[in-house]
């Protein structure tokens, strides 16, 4: 039976920081003491502000699953997605987080690769974790639960893999989605992730304004340099084509023109691959 939960914030981790009781210091506290140019005000008021981000993309996340939007992103990621998953060469016994997994197609994907692992999925959407978990019962190894990229309730070291496929430009501090990935990643572990919204593919930027939750357009530069501050390593980026052909007379909302469409796929899809140092 596949399982769903909706975490709220609460979570089972080992950290290193300690108050001088030695009990785990609270999460305002471990920000202020690791930023110490930030006052308890300010880490209140980006707590408040990131549970507002988290709250808005849920609701709009909510919609798009009703739509049946869950359907249709899958058939639009998933040519450039099966690449991306065979790169992550998955033993059978692989323990991997999908990150964003909206309707679970990867996370799916994934647990067919590692029958003897677990695949654990999760989403900002609580509709979406649904659809995931129903779409899902035939997969004893995939459980999917509604949680926050920047607050992963898991424990350091608890996956061998993770992957996020178009999830990342919608946080509001990526730095700190990518910081919680590599603390819940064993040493040695590997993170992919692929984006097609990025600064360089020029044609992916019109669908900032027809989006109704703001996004951050970042650079492949600026991804990598993101990983690498949170301490990954061997970040590598490297584009991917979807050979899906363009039909001759495009009629679709995505893209204002063929034109469009067709300069997106040249571009191809972003992906940036990193490791836990061993």
């Amino acid at each position: 039976m596949i399982r769903w939960s909706v975490t709220r914030g609460s979570r089972d981790r080992s950290r290193n920081t300690k108050g001088v009781t030695g009990h785990r210091t609270p999460k305002s506290c471990e920000l202020h003491l690791t930023r110490a140019s930030y006052s308890v005000s300010d880490i209140e008021a980006k707590s408040s502000h990131l549970q507002t981000m988290n709250e808005n993309l849920r609701l709009e996340f909510n919609e798009w699953a009703r739509a049946g939007k869950g359907a249709t992103m899958e058939r639009g990621h998933r040519p450039v997605g099966e690449q991306a998953v065979e790169r992550m060469q998955l033993s059978g016994d692989a323990r991997v987080l999908d990150v964003g997994c909206g309707s679970g197609w990867a996370s799916r994907l994934m647990a067919e690769r590692c029958p003897n692992g677990r695949v654990i999925g999760i989403d900002v959407s609580d509709e979406m974790i649904r659809l995931a978990a129903e779409e899902s019962s035939n997969y004893s190894n995939v459980e999917f639960r509604v949680a926050s990229a920047e607050d992963l309730p898991f424990s350091d070291g608890e996956f061998t893999h993770a992957f996020s496929m178009e999830s990342l430009y919608y946080y509001r501090d990526i730095e700190a989605a990518a910081r919680e990935i590599r603390r819940v990643l064993q040493p040695g572990g590997v993170f992919v992730t692929v984006v097609d919204l990025y600064q360089e593919n020029t044609p992916s930027h019109q669908w900032i304004d027809a989006l109704k939750v703001p996004v951050q357009l970042l650079s492949a530069a600026d991804y990598r340099s993101i990983f690498e501050r949170v301490g990954f390593v061997n970040v590598r980026a490297e584009r991917l084509i979807d050979p899906t052909p363009v039909p001759e007379n495009y009629t679709g909302t995505t893209f204002k023109s063929r034109e469009d469409l067709v300069q997106y796929r040249q571009n191809g899809s972003l992906m940036l691959e990193a490791e836990v140092p061993r």
